[in-house]
C-alpha cells in the first residue's frame, strides 16, 4: 500500500456559532474532496466539547496535500475568524 500523506486542523467556534461553523467548514470540505489527490476530507464534532470540530484530509502524497494549500475553497478557513464563526484554528500538517 503505497504511503498517503494527512493534514487536520482543529477549529474552536465562536460562542453561540458552533452549528453554524459546522455548516461552513462541510461546504469546505465538499469543495476540497473533488480535488486530485483526495482519499478524504472529513469534518467532525467533538463528542465531548460541542464547540471544538476537526477537519482532517487524506492524500495520496505529499505533493498533493502541499498543492491543497493554494486551493480558493481554503480560503474559507481564514474568513472563519474574519465572520466571527471561529475564535481559534490550530494546522497541522
Amino acid at each position: 500500500m503505497p504511503a498517503c500523506a494527512c493534514n487536520t486542523v482543529h477549529v474552536r467556534a465562536a460562542a453561540g456559532r458552533s452549528s453554524e461553523l459546522g455548516e461552513r467548514l462541510q461546504q469546505i470540505a465538499n469543495a476540497v474532496r473533488t480535488t486530485p489527490g483526495c482519499l478524504d476530507y472529513a469534518v467532525q464534532r467533538d463528542p465531548l466539547d460541542p464547540d471544538l470540530w476537526t477537519v482532517s484530509g487524506r492524500w495520496t502524497s505529499a505533493e498533493q496535500l502541499v498543492a491543497h494549500f493554494r486551493l480558493p475553497a481554503l480560503q474559507g478557513f481564514i474568513e472563519l475568524t474574519g465572520e466571527h464563526l471561529a475564535r481559534r484554528l490550530d494546522f497541522d500538517h
